[in-house]
Parts: structure tokens; C-alpha cells; sequence
């Protein structure tokens, strides 16, 4: 009776190493200049147009850990780039927010009117339905907007984020190493609240720091999904 290597069974995707997502950055010599201007775009992202050069930025640095280019945080040298990157990114996050704001108007509003109509038992009934409905739809989104920004990222078009059979299909079939990219994610943007203890100087840095880190993250997603 012969031994076989295969058990019939889809090859797994392959483990991803999340420690690194955490460390990569120091491995670069020029990680506290890289870190600084960051923080500066980061801080001008409450201006809105920070953040449009900062998604470009991400949207670079995971073509380069998919790439597998040994110090992946890019050099602020490219800004038409970045902000061309990230418009595309941010029209990809307001479409898929976008549902959510209509929701939001068409249970919001009618309570709003029902207040001022000394009609108080309708309006609390419609802020039942805004909990039942928008918070679960909105954890949704926020689940698979990485996925839908991955294949922008890398597809390099917009309308391959509103694939939303391939953005799902994406996610199930990398479920493993996509809801730990997930966690990253969010283990990330809690330790950068650190920052806050910096009397709030410190608070761009490190958020800045936490996208970096989420973006190696799913990067790191991409590549095993490619290679499994």
C-alpha cells in the first residue's frame, strides 16, 4: 500500500508571519525620517488631503512587501504618485461607505422629525432600527473594505474594489490569514493610542505607525493567497 503526499484537499494558504509586520519597519535604516514625514501627511489628514497622500503611501508599500522588496517602506520621493494612488483609494472607501450614509439619512431624519413632532415613542423606535441594521452593516463593510482596497491596490482599478463576488471570494478563501490581518489591524490602532500619552505629539506618529502595519499585514495576505 502505497504512501501518497496529497490528501485531496485544497492546498492551505500559507502561514503568514505577523510578528514581522510589527518589526519590519526598524529593519530600515530610514525608518525614523520615513516615520516623521509620515506623521507630518498624517496631521495634515485633518485637513483631508494628508490622507490622500498617506493611502497612496500604504497602497505602495504593500506593492512592495507583494513584491518582496527587502526594505518595503518607500521613500516620500513620489508624492504625484501617492496622491494619484490615493484618490483612487479614497473613492474606493467613500463607495463603500456610501450605503451606510444613505441608511444613516433615511432612519436619522424621519426620527429627527418625529422628535421635533412631540412624536418621541417613533422616533426612539426608529433609533432601534439604526442599531439593528447600521452597526452589523457597518462591521461588514469594515471587514471587507481591505480586501476591495487589496485589489485596487494591486489591480491598479478602481472598479476591481466593487467586484464584490471576487472581494468575497477573496475573503473566504483566505479567512485564516485575513481576520488575523483583521486583528493586526486593530491590535495596531489600540497600541497607537499610546501615543495620547505623549501629551498628543506622539498620537500622529504612531497612528501613522499602525496603518504602516496593517498595510504589511494584508499585503502579506495577497502574497500567500498567490502562492497556495
Amino acid at each position: 500500500m502505497s504512501v501518497s503526499g496529497t490528501t485531496g484537499l485544497p492546498p492551505a494558504s500559507p502561514p503568514m508571519d505577523f510578528g514581522r509586520s510589527f518589526t519590519f519597519i526598524f529593519r530600515d535604516p530610514r525608518w525614523l525620517n520615513k516615520t516623521l514625514i509620515g506623521g507630518l501627511f498624517y496631521l495634515a489628514g485633518f485637513f483631508l488631503i494628508g490622507y490622500v497622500f498617506i493611502l497612496g503611501y500604504l497602497a505602495q508599500l504593500v506593492r512592495n512587501v507583494i513584491a518582496g522588496v527587502e526594505t518595503p517602506l518607500p521613500e516620500w520621493n513620489d508624492l504625484g504618485e501617492f496622491f494619484k494612488d490615493g484618490l483612487k483609494l479614497m473613492v474606493v472607501g467613500f463607495g463603500y461607505m456610501l450605503p451606510i450614509f444613505l441608511l444613516t439619512a433615511l432612519i436619522i431624519i424621519p426620527a429627527v422629525l418625529l422628535e421635533s413632532s412631540n412624536h418621541g415613542q417613533f422616533s426612539g423606535a426608529f433609533a432601534g432600527c439604526a442599531v439593528v441594521l447600521i452597526i452589523p452593516f457597518s462591521l461588514v463593510i469594515s471587514v471587507i473594505l481591505p480586501a476591495a482596497a487589496l485589489r485596487c491596490i494591486v489591480l491598479q482599478n478602481i472598479s476591481a474594489a466593487f467586484d464584490l463576488r471576487a472581494v468575497f471570494a477573496f475573503v473566504r478563501e483566505n479567512a485564516g490569514n485575513y481576520l488575523m490581518a483583521v486583528v493586526i489591524y486593530f491590535v495596531a490602532g489600540f497600541l497607537a493610542q499610546f501615543g495620547v500619552l505623549l501629551l498628543c505629539v506622539g498620537v500622529v506618529f504612531t497612528a501613522f505607525l499602525a496603518l504602516v502595519v496593517a498595510a504589511h499585514a494584508f499585503g502579506q495576505v495577497w502574497v500567500a493567497a498567490r502562492t497556495q
